[in-house]
């Protein structure tokens, strides 16, 4: 999976429980994007990405399942419809 937007990871690991392996980015404005039930995380803590690049494995939640993306978009605390803010 590719990145969003350009922002510098702020946490990359797998102890949120119900996640799996998850990614957070952080963006300018206060925006947050939030990638998870990755197979593999390609990035670490503290890493700017660049928009589109490659941060991770597709993988399948932890209860099992086909293979998705759990994707979020947040403003502070807030979680806000993506729709809003992707081309």
């Amino acid at each position: 999976m590719r990145s969003a937007a350009a922002g510098r990871v702020i946490y990359s690991g797998d102890g949120v429980r119900g996640y799996g392996n998850l990614i957070i980015l952080r963006h300018d404005d206060n925006f947050f994007t939030v990638y998870a039930y990755n197979e593999r995380n390609l990035v670490k803590d503290g890493t700017f990405v660049g928009k589109g690049e490659q941060i991770a494995a597709v993988g399948t939640p932890p209860g099992g399942g086909a293979p998705r993306l759990y994707f979020e978009v947040r403003q502070g605390k807030e979680t806000v419809d993506p729709l809003f803010y992707l081309p």
